[in-house]
């Protein structure tokens, strides 16, 4: 068990009026899930989500944000949809745009994170699949206590080393937001493993 400090300055009280309820919503889902195996999934699939939206063009938004206001609306059936977010997702993007997408992923992805974890409110830290998301929390306090987390107990950074290798989904946040290099600077307390003779 690690304690989770309170962050020192609130990333959910200073986001954009229009989020507000988006990051509400998401922090009620992981909330209800039973456990963190469980929010973990619901966490990284609404991150992808977010990702992708991030990473449209202004022209790609708007698109996507008629089509969701029809859907909502009923107005768009769920094989126009589908039409229309494969056109959406079809449309030529220059290299330029593209950078500025993943650039956008980078720095919104761990506010996001780090403004629903604060929501939830959480003292302790207990496994890998909460430290997961920690550790990618623009929470300084957040990924303090994953990286404690880790360090505590062999059994734990080789939980969290597993879990990375088998959730491909989240391992593409991780590298997306930390990149890939960062897996190798996660080390074993000692940078030894269970029988000594290192890993």
């Amino acid at each position: 068990m690690t304690v989770i400090a309170k962050p020192a300055e609130s990333l959910f009280d200073t986001a954009p009026e229009e989020l507000v309820p988006v990051l509400e919503s998401m922090a009620q889902a992981v909330r209800a899930d039973a456990n963190w195996k469980v929010r973990k999934k619901t966490l990284v699939e609404a991150l992808m989500v977010v990702e992708t939206m991030t990473e449209l063009t202004p022209r790609q938004q708007d698109a996507f944000g008629t089509l969701m206001k029809g859907i909502e609306e009923g107005t768009i059936s769920e094989e126009e949809a589908k039409a229309a977010i494969d056109a959406i997702e079809a449309e030529e993007v220059s290299e330029e745009e593209e950078e500025d997408g993943i650039a956008a992923s980078t720095e919104v992805l761990p506010v996001f994170i780090g403004a629903i974890l604060e929501r939830l409110e959480e003292t302790e830290l207990v496994c890998a699949e909460q430290a997961a998301l920690y550790l990618l929390s623009a929470h300084p306090e957040h990924y303090e206590a994953a990286e404690a987390w880790l360090q505590a107990d062999l059994k734990n950074t080789k939980a969290f080393k597993k879990l990375l290798r088998a959730d491909r989904r989240y391992a593409a946040l991780f590298d997306l937001i930390l990149g890939p290099e960062d897996e190798d600077d996660i080390a074993l307390p000692e940078d030894e493993g269970e029988d000594g003779k290192g890993v």
